[in-house]
């Protein structure tokens, strides 16, 4: 089964790492046929190959599949992370304010929750 997004993860590991193809090949133990048919047909290698791909150049097998699922974590991590910087800045008084105010935000969320289910 062919995968682009394999297939762009390839080139791009290669391209940055300014490797051949016959040079990533002997990195993983394969043939530059193979490194060929992964970067030009999207042809994915055994998990066995996968797994040396992805501890040997610090990929995730997700991200070398194109799989999304990190996006959407590392989306939720940078808001956190706002937040967080925003909290590290203010001083005991505004913490304290701070925490009254979300206290009642999630009271207020959690709460609407509990009631939807009163509902069904």
């Amino acid at each position: 089964m062919a995968n682009k997004e394999f297939s762009k993860a390839i080139k791009r590991i290669r391209s940055n790492n300014k490797f051949t193809m016959q040079e990533i090949a002997g990195q993983l133990g394969v043939t530059k046929g193979a490194v060929s048919m992964w970067e030009n047909k999207g042809v994915v290698p055994r998990d066995d190959i996968l797994l040396k791909i992805s501890k040997l150049y610090s990929i995730s097998i997700d991200d070398l599949l194109g799989n999304r699922v990190e996006d959407e974590i590392e989306t939720v991590n940078k808001k956190l992370s706002y937040i967080q910087r925003g909290l590290e800045q203010l001083d005991d008084q505004q913490i304290q304010k701070a925490e009254k105010m979300l206290k009642v935000v999630f009271d207020d969320i959690f709460n609407d929750d509990e009631g939807e289910d009163d509902d069904l």
